[in-house]
């Protein structure tokens, strides 16, 4: 496979293809059509960059990847692990490659602005050239067809806030920012200022779309056949436009005056169409939506206590069930997705369900597939990564469960997660905190050990929208500048920390939080978070005597509120299984 495309480079004169993981719009996750990268190299992770040159070719992915890449790259492709020691970022590595006459190629609209940028920026030479090229279309001979899915405008009762208020708050934006028009790529930002939801990425309920507001008018660019006249109708009576989702590149070449955009977001073909000033800054929706109101908070909270009971019915199937029945990897995420769409409104799964037993949870992203997954059938330790997409919010958790005996070591990792998993939830801290500023409460307990996860801790979270969604997070150490983001009362964050053991085990433990306001006084506004998942930890895997008084009634506490919201939708027999389970320790 590798060896054939590098022919092609030599015959086109290219010595350098970049093959990012993005859509046109820079999204998380992206549809068959995009999947250019994993075709390629034979990775199949969600993040990572292959760089193709005529007699090499290496692939850049980050720590929650090392495992996975190692196993599925094709041979000839050198994995490059992002932030370990004497490893080059795949800029450091163009700059120090790149030589005079020499040709850097990409398909443009794929291509993150920002990186070229950088990239042109930074060269120490001038005689190079640029091309945008998709070179997929003549190479991936059945490359599937661009996702086109119906979309639908979202109701009102379950986000609580019209699109023409929502386009009034940017606008108000814009006039601050002396600019006259904003575009607008991401597709979250597009799906929530318009209201509108779509099926064009698995698991993401986004439509492919880009937007453009101005000061008198506002246009959304959609592909034909994923709206309908009355979706036209109502759109116009919030004074939006609908036009062809191909037309922005036109309209982008005649906009004019001071444009209000994030580089960090564009692709650079949409970019080069650009004749005007720049004003380069985070796209205010991502602000805006971030902070949930009123009637956000409160389907979330109604969909998160769905989805606690899915997954403690879940839970009482498996430890009922565990050396009755046969089990592996994808049965037992059939079973979950099984009792989420029991549900009321669930629409479907808020990502690939990470079901990982024993070893396979070292991965941090491993997922079975039906032709690949291991049985259930021994001691050990089960790790389930789940959400779901509800018409009143999206959900993620992660629980690792016990089947059998684990050794104490596996106690003492599994309780030391615990620590820090309920150390973050239970902080209390004064507005101005970043979550670089909280993200050591949860690995202190692993770090005093020396170990520790190559991820954030814990990340936003939209209301029927992308399970993985900014700019809040908790992480060390930051990625950017636009990752130093406040905590606001109303944000929504996960708390996620983890051990990973290559070759033995995985445990992680994941409740969603939502940041609330405290006590004011003479000091400042102090914040606390509130808990939105509601499912039991396993008491089978804590090992008691190593928690704090504080800890232990930290945990009761919870499970006293995980009994009170969840057994009223529970059989008999379950609410006697979840009293056990969530008993006084």
């Amino acid at each position: 496979m590798i060896k054939d495309f590098q022919q092609l480079l030599k015959d086109k004169n290219i010595q350098f293809y970049i093959v990012p993981t993005d859509d046109d719009h820079q999204s998380e996750t992206v549809g068959d059509y995009y999947q250019a990268r994993a075709y390629l190299s034979g990775f199949t992770g969600s993040a990572g960059t292959l760089l193709v040159m005529q007699d090499e070719a290496y692939l850049w992915t980050d720590g929650r990847y090392f495992i996975q890449a190692a196993k599925e790259l094709y041979e000839g492709i050198t994995l490059m692990k992002m932030g370990q020691k004497g490893v080059p970022t795949l800029l450091e590595f163009l700059i120090q490659h790149i030589q005079e006459h020499d040709k850097i190629a990409f398909d443009g609209q794929t291509m993150a602005c920002q990186f070229i940028l950088d990239l042109k920026k930074q060269l120490k030479i001038d005689d190079y050239q640029i091309e945008c090229v998709d070179l997929m279309q003549e190479f991936w001979k059945d490359r599937p067809q661009r996702s086109c899915e119906k979309a639908f405008l979202y109701d009102i009762q379950y986000h609580g806030l019209s699109t023409h208020k929502k386009i009034e708050k940017i606008l108000d934006y814009m006039k601050d920012h002396n600019c006259q028009s904003h575009l607008i790529t991401t597709l979250d930002d597009i799906a929530w200022i318009f209201n509108i939801r779509g099926n064009d990425i698995p698991c993401s309920p986004t439509v492919l779309a880009f937007a453009l507001i101005t000061l008198d008018q506002s246009y959304l660019y959609l592909q034909k056949g994923s709206y309908d006249l009355d979706m036209v109708k109502a759109l116009q009576q919030e004074n939006v436009l609908v036009k062809d989702y191909q037309d922005i590149y036109q309209d982008a070449q005649e906009l004019k005056g001071r444009v209000l955009l994030s580089t960090n977001h564009i692709n650079y073909a949409l970019f080069q169409c650009l004749n005007c000033e720049i004003v380069d800054k985070m796209n205010p929706s991502q602000m805006l939506k971030a902070i949930k109101n009123e009637v956000e908070i409160e389907n979330s909270k109604h969909a998160h206590i769905k989805d606690g009971v899915a997954m403690t019915k879940f839970m009482y199937w498996l430890k009922n069930n565990y050396g009755k029945i046969d089990m592996d990897e994808m049965s037992v995420s059939d079973k979950v997705l099984e009792l989420r769409q029991q549900q009321d409104l669930f629409i479907e799964p808020s990502f690939t369900t990470i079901c990982a037993w024993k070893d396979n949870a070292a991965l941090m992203h491993y997922h079975p597939t039906s032709t690949q997954f291991t049985k259930i059938d021994q001691d050990g330790m089960l790790l389930i990564d789940s959400g779901g997409q509800y018409m009143d919010g999206t959900t993620d958790i992660t629980r690792t469960f016990v089947l059998g005996q684990i050794t104490d070591i596996q106690k003492k990792h599994f309780t030391m997660v615990l620590q820090g998993m309920l150390t973050l939830q239970n902080a209390h801290f004064l507005h101005g905190c970043t979550g670089q500023s909280l993200d050591i409460l949860a690995r202190s307990p692993m770090w005093s050990e020396d170990i520790d996860y190559q991820c954030g801790t814990g990340h936003g979270v939209g209301h029927l929208l992308n399970v993985h969604e900014g700019p809040q997070g908790f992480r060390y150490k930051l990625r950017s500048l636009s990752e130093n983001i406040t905590l606001e009362p109303g944000m929504n964050i996960t708390d996620e920390p983890g051990i990973y053991l290559e070759g033995q085990y995985g445990i992680r433990i994941e409740n969603e939080l939502l940041c609330v306001k405290g006590t004011e006084n003479e000091y400042g506004q102090f914040l606390h978070f509130e808990p939105l998942t509601f499912v039991p930890i396993d008491l089978d895997a804590v090992e008691v005597s190593l928690l704090s008084q504080k800890e232990k009634n930290w945990l009761n506490q919870y499970h006293q509120e995980v009994y009170e919201k969840i057994s009223p939708y529970l059989t008999d027999e379950e609410k006697d299984w979840l009293k056990e389970y969530t008993r006084v320790i």
